[in-house]
């Protein structure tokens, strides 16, 4: 699993799966296990940060882009998810400009080990749950390496 989906997957998950009855994980995955009830019964026996990642990956309502070595450029989009939106840049490129994002969990830039670069452009928002980054015109923010932004 590459550091950034750790990281996402980590924070909520160190000390809530322990607990799995706690309202936060509940709410969390309401659409997901009405979705795919299986996704439940797969989280309730979650024994590695792998099983963790695989469910993840099952989840509806993930949008999660990775680089690689490449580019990606979105330029005057509206991306929304259910449940989160991540863009990793790792040892490409990732740039977003004009573009509305929203998603209770929101990550971009690189993980542990990336060499890449994420540039947010201007005329962009980026809206979580509980936080928002609008950016006007003449404005960006640029992350290289592993340095990333995870709103929640």
């Amino acid at each position: 699993m590459d550091s950034v989906t750790t990281s996402i997957v980590m924070g909520w998950a160190s000390g809530i799966l322990a607990n799995f009855s706690t309202d936060a994980v509940k709410q969390f995955f309401t659409t997901v296990f009405r979705e795919k009830p299986e996704l439940e019964k797969k989280l309730e026996n979650v024994s590695s940060i792998t099983d963790v990642e695989l469910i993840f990956r099952e989840a509806v309502g993930v949008i999660d882009a990775c680089a690689v070595k490449g580019s990606i450029n979105i330029d005057g989009g509206l991306l929304e998810a259910l449940r989160g939106i991540r863009f990793d840049h790792a040892h490409g490129t990732v740039n977003i400009s004009g573009t509305t994002m929203k998603a209770p969990v929101l990550v971009t830039g690189g993980g542990v080990g990336a060499s890449g670069t994420t540039v947010v452009g201007e005329n962009t928002e980026m809206r979580s749950k509980g936080t928002s980054i609008k950016l006007g015109k003449g404005c960006s923010i640029k992350m290289t390496g592993g340095s990333n932004i995870k709103q929640t």
